[in-house]
C-alpha cells in the first residue's frame, strides 16, 4: 500500500509539471482546458486513494474478525474437550447393573395365573456411582412386568466403606449404609428372585425386608489364633411398611452374624425386632404376611433364624448367586421362628432345605422343600391363601446358555392346611439374564 501512494505522488508531480511546461504543439491549446483536465485527473487520483485507504481499513477489520473468530473456535474447542474429560470420568465412577426374567407361568385355579400366562416377574434397573474411594450412591429401579412399580425406587442409599482411617491395618473392617436398602436377614433374601435363585419360585415364607435406616457391618479377623474372619452386620431402621416419614415411635433393630468353620461349609444367625408398630404393617414379610393379628391395634414382630450352607467340591466362584457357582453341588439348611406379639399372639416356625447339583458345566438340577407353620389353629394370609400351615414342594433344572443367561423350568406343589388346600400349584419357563 505504501507504494502505491508513492507512485501516486509521482503521478501527480509529473502531471503537474507538464502543466506547467511550456507547449510546442502545432495547435496551441488553451491553457485552462489543461488545467481542467489535469484538475480531474488528480481528483480522480484522490478518490481512487481513498478508495485503497478504506479497502486497506476494510482488511485490517476482517482480519481483527478472523482473529477473533479462531480465537473464539479454540475456546470451543477446548471447552468441548475439557467437557469429553469431566464426562469421561464421570462415566468411570458411574456402574450399571439390571437383570430381567421372562417366561410362561400357569398356576391352579387359586393361583396367580390360572389362565397360563406370559409375564415378566423380574426387572431391575441399578446405577451405582462412586465419587471417591469411600463412598457409593446406589439407586436401583423396580420395573417388573415393564410398568413402574411402587415405589419406583426400591433401593437408594449411600454406602462407606473403611470410612475410618484409625481401623485402617487393624483387624476390624467396618462399612455403613444410609438410606433405603435390603437387610440381609437370613440367606435366602440375597437370591429370592426368579433371576439369581436356583429355581424360579422361593421358599414358603421367603423372608425378606426392604427397609429405610442405618446399617454398620464389618469383619474381625481372627487369623492371629488360627481362625477365619468372623462378619457381623447391625442395622436401625424404620420398621414399619411403606416409604416416608416414620409413624411409630419404635425402631427396628437387626443384627447378624456369619462365619465359615471350614472352608466348604459357612454358617449365620439372624435376630430381627420390628419395635412397636402401632395399627401399621411390618417391613419384614413372612409368606408375605405383614398385616398386624386380627383386631390388634399395637403389636411388635420378632423373628430370628438359622442358616448353613455346604459345598460338594467347592468351585472357584463367588458364594452368591448360587446358581452361578460352579461348586459340584451345593446343600442349604433353614430353620427360624417368629412371635407376633400383642394381646392375642400370633407365633410359628419356617424353614426351608434346598440344593442344587451340576450334572454339567451347562445343565443342573434343583429342588427345595419349604414350610411355614403358625402354632395352635390361628391361620392367616400365607402366599395369598389362608391357612395355618404352608408347605412347598418344588423340582425344576436349568441349562447355563452363557455366562449370564439361564434357561430355567421348574413345578410347584403346594399344600395349605387350615382350610380347604388350595390349588395353586405353579409351573415355571423362563429365561433369566443379568448384566
Amino acid at each position: 500500500m505504501r507504494h502505491n501512494y508513492i507512485r501516486l505522488t509521482f503521478t501527480v508531480l509529473f502531471l503537474s509539471g507538464i502543466a506547467l511546461a511550456p507547449s510546442f504543439a502545432d495547435e496551441p491549446v488553451s491553457r485552462d482546458e489543461e488545467i481542467a483536465g489535469l484538475k480531474s485527473q488528480v481528483q480522480d487520483l484522490l478518490k481512487r486513494i481513498e478508495n485503497l485507504e478504506a479497502g486497506q481499513a476494510k482488511v485490517k477489520e476482517e482480519s481483527l474478525k478472523a482473529k477473533e473468530e479462531v480465537a473464539k473456535i479454540k475456546e470451543t474447542a477446548k471447552a468441548a474437550e475439557a467437557a469429553k474429560v469431566d464426562l469421561a470420568n464421570a462415566l468411570a465412577k458411574l456402574k450399571l447393573k439390571g437383570r430381567a426374567a421372562f417366561g410362561f407361568f400357569d398356576s391352579g385355579k387359586a393361583g396367580s395365573y390360572p389362565a397360563g400366562s406370559f409375564e415378566m416377574p423380574d426387572a431391575k434397573i441399578q446405577l451405582a456411582f462412586q465419587p471417591d474411594d469411600i463412598n457409593t450412591v446406589t439407586l436401583r429401579f423396580n420395573v417388573n412386568n415393564a410398568t413402574a412399580q411402587s415405589p419406583l425406587m426400591d433401593y437408594l442409599f449411600l454406602q462407606s466403606k473403611d470410612f475410618i482411617p484409625a481401623l485402617k491395618g487393624s483387624p476390624f473392617s467396618l462399612s455403613a449404609r444410609l438410606g433405603r436398602f435390603k437387610l440381609g436377614f437370613g440367606e435366602e433374601t440375597w437370591t429370592d428372585n426368579p433371576v439369581e435363585g436356583i429355581l424360579p419360585s422361593n421358599s414358603a415364607a421367603r423372608a425378606t425386608i426392604v427397609d429405610e435406616g442405618l446399617e454398620f457391618a464389618g469383619k474381625i479377623k481372627l487369623d492371629k489364633i488360627g481362625l477365619k474372619p468372623l462378619g457381623w452386620v447391625v442395622s436401625v431402621s424404620d420398621g414399619n411398611s411403606g416409604v416416608g416419614s416414620d409413624s411409630t415411635a419404635g425402631k427396628a433393630f437387626m443384627g447378624k452374624i456369619y462365619y465359615a468353620p471350614i472352608d466348604p461349609l459357612y454358617l449365620s444367625g439372624t435376630y430381627y425386632n420390628s419395635g412397636r408398630l402401632d395399627s401399621s404393617s411390618a417391613e419384614l414379610s413372612l409368606a408375605g404376611l405383614v398385616s398386624r393379628p386380627t383386631g390388634e391395634n399395637d403389636w411388635d414382630r420378632t423373628v430370628w433364624e438359622l442358616d448353613a450352607r455346604y459345598d460338594f467340591g467347592k468351585g472357584k466362584k463367588p458364594l452368591e448367586p448360587i446358581v452361578f457357582s460352579d461348586s459340584k453341588a451345593i446343600a442349604r439348611l433353614s430353620y427360624g421362628q417368629f412371635k407376633d406379639e400383642a394381646n392375642r399372639t400370633r407365633s410359628g416356625n419356617f424353614g426351608f432345605v434346598d440344593g442344587i447339583y451340576n450334572l454339567t458345566k451347562k445343565f443342573y438340577a434343583a429342588a427345595r422343600y419349604s414350610f411355614i407353620n403358625l402354632n395352635g389353629d390361628a391361620t392367616a394370609t400365607l402366599n395369598s391363601v389362608t391357612a395355618n400351615r404352608y408347605d412347598r414342594y418344588s423340582l425344576g433344572g436349568g441349562y447355563r446358555f452363557s455366562d449370564n443367561t439361564i434357561l430355567k423350568l421348574s413345578y410347584d406343589w403346594n399344600k395349605s392346611q387350615g382350610a380347604d388346600d388350595a390349588d395353586d400349584n405353579l409351573l415355571s419357563a423362563l429365561v433369566a439374564t443379568q448384566f
